[in-house]
């Protein structure tokens, strides 16, 4: 119960740091030494304005950085998503603890959050994910494997910019992936940008070489990619996933992911109503190949969820076991959900009966979703972007409230609805 109360302290921590004044913490970008764009970071002068609710008063933080435009669907809109990185006088990297969303930190991620009708859909389902969700290996940040965000309204050069929410990345640090050692790779973490037979773990019989991308997947460390960086994930793809028996089917799976990973994200993605995702959107990280060749599957990128598609069309259709995602085509899902005897219906069942009353209860993610929806629009932050960025792209209701309620009633149906899919498969 300590736990269960800790980790909704945690989520409800964002609602908790409005100022006196109810409003959001103010970015101002300005200095400006080009026009940003995405390839090319541009120099910036950074200035962060926010109450600090244990000293009781405004606090003004600057900081020189880079800024460059981010994200593939971001591109597509006129409000774009962005990646600040700090740096000292002399130009190198310097870690700044914004908002008290993690240390040792010099790179940070302002989503744009454009085309979510609501706002809050991604920061929504990353809080619930950290709520239960841990890495089955130790690292500097508690195991969490999910980003950490605070919702801010950004100026650049004193112009109005809209509500972003200020987050940390998933990178080495976060998910504890060791660097080189005696000239030996160890710590890898791929990122999964499109759809191909790179996306459902499959060779598309290429060689990788020392190249940043290679058959759908980014190589986000080590920093300087290699043949041998990109082999272990070049052997992931050839396993023989389709031609083993079934009866050795849980043991390879085994061999080659953390299978507590496997279900809990399995889990999450149905009960959220994730698309878009499987393996595009996510990451794969292994810590260390030289120690333990298992990898992690890391969610990424979650607006398509809670009835919801990627550009704010509605989706009602019921929660199903194979979901809304691609997640259930790729290997290693495919055979485990085909196949009702592989256990993995059963592990599903047995983690949402754990959770279901706690973490995941209606009760818990419902006060999630409405923390946010009053913190928008008590500080007028919904306002603010909806007065700039109404019907571009999309339409936004007058309050965060409207879309809220959609989303808190999908889940309410949604939970009934996988407790009772589940509920054959208990034991």
């Amino acid at each position: 119960m300590k736990l269960r109360l800790l980790f909704l302290l945690f989520a409800l921590l964002p609602f908790l740091q409005l100022t006196t004044a109810q409003t959001l913490p103010r970015i101002d970008l300005t200095a400006l030494s080009d026009t940003l764009s995405e390839d090319i970071p541009v120099t910036a002068s950074f200035t962060i304005t926010y109450y600090d609710t244990a000293w009781a008063s405004e606090r003004v933080e600057s900081y020189a950085c880079l800024v460059n435009l981010r994200g593939a669907t971001s591109m597509l809109y006129d409000k774009n998503s962005m990646e600040v990185r700090f740096v000292d006088s002399t130009g190198d990297d310097l870690d700044v603890n914004l908002l008290g969303i993690r240390t040792g930190l010099d790179k940070y991620i302002l989503d744009a959050v454009a085309a979510d009708r609501s706002h809050i859909r991604n920061r929504v389902a990353m809080d619930i994910f950290t709520s239960f969700a841990r890495l089955p290996y130790s690292t500097d940040y508690g195991q969490r494997y999910s980003t950490v965000g605070r919702f801010v309204e950004v100026w650049i050069e004193g112009e109005y910019e809209g509500l972003f929410c200020l987050s940390d990345p998933v990178n080495r640090k976060l998910l504890g992936c060791k660097k080189p050692q005696n000239g030996l790779v160890r710590g890898v973490l791929y990122k999964c940008g499109s759809y191909g037979d790179g996306a459902f773990l499959e060779s598309n019989g290429t060689a990788p070489g020392n190249t940043d991308e290679w058959n759908a997947w980014t190589m986000k460390y080590p920093n300087n990619p290699t043949p041998e960086a990109w082999l272990p994930l070049q052997q992931l793809m050839n396993v023989s996933w389709d031609s083993i028996p079934d009866s050795a089917y849980a043991g390879l799976v085994q061999s080659h992911f953390y299978y507590d990973n496997l279900v809990d994200v399995y889990l999450f993605v149905i009960m959220s109503g994730i698309g878009d995702f499987g393996y595009k959107n996510c990451y794969l990280a292994c810590p260390n190949i030289q120690a333990d060749s298992r990898f992690v599957v890391v969610p990424w990128d979650l607006d398509h969820s809670f009835g919801s598609t990627w550009n704010a069309c509605y989706m009602n259709t019921p929660v199903t076991l194979r979901g809304q995602s691609n997640l259930w085509r790729v290997h290693p899902f495919r055979r485990l959900l085909a196949n009702e005897e592989s256990g993995f219906y059963e592990a599903l069942a047995t983690r949402w009966y754990e959770l279901k009353d706690g973490p995941l209860s209606v009760d818990s993610v419902c006060t999630i979703i409405q923390g946010y929806a009053t913190q928008l629009d008590a500080t007028q932050g919904w306002q603010h972007d909806r007065a700039k960025w109404n019907d571009n792209p999309i339409y936004f209701y007058e309050t965060a409230q409207r879309e809220a309620d959609y989303m808190i009633l999908w889940y309410q149906r949604s939970h009934a609805r996988l407790t009772e899919l589940l509920a054959p498969y208990r034991h």
